[in-house]
């Protein structure tokens, strides 16, 4: 197979993309869901669809590229959460 530059490139940013992917920790969701608080907690690229969130504390958590659709989130402390991507 010949490899040309165009192709080798698609190739290492597909693994760069890949490789730098964050995914939340299964101890934070489950920290969550249970006390419905979790400051500081990295929630990103979580599944938490339905979740019953209402007056969490999740201050400062990573919450990017999470799936929030049909979330409740009302009343929780989101200051300092990072939300970036993050599904509504």
């Amino acid at each position: 197979m010949k490899w040309t530059i165009f192709g080798t490139g698609v190739l290492l940013a597909g693994f760069v993309l890949s490789s730098s992917v964050a995914a939340a920790n299964p101890d934070h969701v489950r920290r969550l869901l249970a006390t419905n608080a979790c400051p500081g907690c990295d929630l990103s690229s979580a599944d938490l669809r339905g979740a019953n969130l209402r007056n969490a504390d999740l201050r400062s958590a990573n919450l990017s590229f999470a799936d929030l659709r049909g979330t409740d989130l009302t009343g929780a402390n989101l200051d300092g959460a990072n939300l970036y991507g993050a599904r509504r």
